[in-house]
C-alpha cells in the first residue's frame, strides 16, 4: 500500500536552483567572462589562502554530515525486510512478499542484500570509475589537492546520508534500482524534478557504462589482442552478466571487481618500493596554477560522484535496514583508503610523469605490466552491469508503470546495445565523454540535486549549520563543474 506523503509541495528551490545555473552558465559563457577566467587561472595558486579555506570546508561538511548521519539513523526501520518480487510496487514500510503479476516465472523472485553485499557495492560503486585517474589530479593541483579529496569524500558521504533520509520520508512505488532517486526527485520538486534528475542520470550512467566499455576495449588491445577482435569477444563475453539486475546478484560482480582493483593498488605499491630509475627528477611541481588545482577538483569529482545516485537503490534492497549505518561507515572508510591509497601511491612512484590514467604507466612495467593490464580489463569489465542495469530503470520510472521480468530484461539488452553504438561512434572521443557526461551530470546528481532535496524536504529540521554547508556545497559545485569546462 502507497505511504501518505507528507512532503511539502513547491517548486521554489528547484525554479530559484534553475534560475542561478542559468545566470551562473551566462556569466561564464559570455565570451568576455572566458577570457578573464581564462587569464586568471594561469596566475599561481596561492597556498596561503587555498589551504585554510580547504580545511573550513572540511570542518563544515563534516558537522552537517554528522548531524544528517544522526538524523538519518534515527528515521531507518527497525526492521528486516522479507524477500519481495522484482515485478511489485512495495511502500517502504511494507515488507510483504507480493505474487507476481506472471505466472510461472519463478525466477522474479530477489533476494535482498546482507550487509556485506551492500558494502560491496557501495565501494565499488564510488572507485570503479575514475579511481586510476586520481594521481594526475595531484600532479596538476598539488598535494594541497589532497585536502579536495578528503572534502569531496565528505561531500559525497553527506550527500549519501541526505538520499536515505529522503528515501525514508519520502513515498516510493518501486523497489527498482534507479526508480528509488527519481521517485524521490518527484516527491521532492514534483514531475519537473523527476525529469530533471532524469536527464542527469541518463547522461551520468550510460557515459560511465560508455568510458568502462571503451577502457575494457583500449586495455585488451595493449595486451596484444587485436582492437576489432578484442571488442567484439569482450561485448560477447559481458552479455550474459546483463541478464540479471538485482543488487544480491551484482554484489558477486562488484567484489570481483574490487579484488581486481586491490591487485592494481598493491602493484602500484610494490612498484614504489623497489623504485623507479628517472634520468630526471620526478617530484611534482613546486608552484602549481590555478587551472591545475581546478583540474583537480573536477577530475577528483569525476571518480568519486558516480556512487551516490545508487545509494537509495541499494538501501532499498537491503535486508536488515536498521544495520545500514554500519554498511555506510565501512563502506566509505574502504572508498577513502582506495581513494588515498591509489592518489598517494601513484605520484609517489612516478611522480610528475604520472600519466591522465596511472594504468597507462603500470602497464609498460616489465614485470607487472600484463597482470595490472588484466586486472584493469576484469576490474572495468565488472563494473559495467550495474551502470547499464541502472541506466534501464530510468524510462521504466518514468513511465511508473509495470514491466514483466521477460520485458525488463528486453529493455536492459536494449540499453547494452545503445551503449556499444555510442562507444564505436565516441570512440576517439572518451575524455569528451567523460569530463561532459562525468563531471556535469555527476555533480547534479551527486551533490547538487540532493542537497536541493533535502533543504526543501527538512526544511524545518534543517539547523543552521546544514543550511550553510548546503547552500556552500551547492555554489562550490557549480562554479568548479563550470570553471572547470571553460578551461577545457
Amino acid at each position: 500500500m502507497k505511504q501518505a506523503n507528507n512532503v511539502p509541495k513547491g517548486n521554489k528551490p528547484l525554479i530559484i536552483a534553475l534560475v542561478s545555473l542559468t545566470m551562473l552558465s551566462y556569466v561564464f559563457l559570455n565570451s568576455s567572462s572566458v577570457e578573464t577566467i581564462r587569464d586568471y587561472a594561469q596566475i599561481p595558486l596561492d597556498r596561503s589562502t587555498t589551504i585554510p579555506m580547504m580545511l573550513i570546508l572540511l570542518v563544515l561538511f563534516s558537522a552537517a554530515t554528522a548531524q544528517q548521519a544522526l538524523q538519518r539513523a534515527a528515521s531507518d526501520p527497525a526492521v528486516k525486510y522479507a524477500p519481495v518480487r522484482t515485478d511489485s510496487h512495495i511502500g517502504i514500510d511494507s515488507p510483504v512478499e507480493l505474487v507476481d503479476e506472471e505466472p510461472g516465472d519463478e525466477e522474479d523472485e530477489i533476494r535482498l542484500q546482507t550487509g556485506s553485499e551492500a558494502i560491496f557495492n557501495i565501494v565499488n560503486m564510488y572507485v570503479g570509475v575514475g579511481l586510476w585517474s586520481l594521481p594526475y589530479s595531484l600532479v596538476v593541483g598539488g598535494w594541497e589537492s589532497l585536502l579536495v579529496l578528503l572534502v569531496l569524500l565528505v561531500l559525497c558521504y553527506m550527500s549519501a546520508e541526505v538520499l536515505i533520509r529522503l528515501h525514508n520520508r519520502c513515498s516510493l512505488d518501486s523497489a527498482s534500482e534507479v526508480g528509488a532517486y527519481l521517485h524521490i526527485s518527484k516527491d521532492a520538486f514534483g514531475w519537473w524534478g523527476s525529469i530533471l534528475a532524469s536527464v542527469f542520470l541518463t547522461g551520468e550512467f550510460l557515459g560511465t557504462a560508455m568510458v568502462l566499455v571503451l577502457t575494457t576495449w583500449d586495455v585488451i588491445n595493449k595486451i596484444g589482442v587485436n582492437y576489432s577482435f578484442g571488442a567484439v569477444l569482450s561485448t560477447f563475453l559481458l552479455a550474459p552478466f546483463i541478464w540479471k539486475d538485482e543488487w544480491s546478484n551484482m554484489a558477486y560482480i562488484n567484489a570481483f571487481a574490487l579484488f581486481s582493483t586491490v591487485i592494481v593498488v598493491l602493484a602500484t605499491y610494490f612498484i614504489l618500493l623497489n623504485g623507479i630509475q628517472f634520468k630526471e627528477d620526478k617530484s611534482l611541481p613546486s608552484e602549481v596554477s590555478t587551472k591545475g588545482f581546478v583540474n583537480a577538483v573536477g577530475l577528483q569529482m569525476v571518480a568519486l560522484g558516480s556512487g551516490t545516485p545508487a545509494v537509495p537503490s541499494i538501501y532499498q534492497q537491503v535486508r536488515d535496514k536498521s544495520d545500514f549505518s554500519r554498511v555506510m561507515i565501512t563502506s566509505f572508510v574502504l572508498i577513502a583508503i582506495f581513494c588515498l591509497a591509489m592518489a598517494v601511491g601513484g605520484v609517489m612512484a612516478y611522480g610528475k610523469f604520472s600519466e591522465v590514467l596511472i594504468i597507462d604507466n603500470l602497464m609498460a612495467n616489465q614485470g607487472f605490466g600484463s597482470l595490472v593490464s588484466i586486472m584493469v580489463a576484469l576490474a572495468s569489465f565488472a563494473t559495467t552491469p550495474p551502470f547499464i542495469a541502472m541506466t534501464t530503470e530510468i524510462p521504466l520510472a518514468i513511465l511508473d508503470r509495470e514491466f514483466s521480468t521477460r520485458g525488463k530484461r528486453v529493455l536492459r539488452y536494449g540499453v547494452y546495445l545503445t551503449t556499444i553504438v555510442g562507444c564505436v561512434v565516441f570512440m576517439e572521443s572518451l575524455d569528451l565523454i567523460l569530463e561532459l557526461t562525468g563531471l556535469l551530470c555527476m555533480s547534479m546528481t551527486a551533490i547538487v540535486l540532493p542537497i536541493m532535496m533535502s533543504l526543501k524536504v527538512f526544511r524545518a529540521e534543517t539547523t543552521w549549520v546544514t543550511l550553510i554547508a548546503g547552500i556552500v556545497a551547492i555554489i562550490v559545485s557549480l562554479t568548479s563543474t563550470l570553471t572547470y569546462m571553460m578551461l577545457l
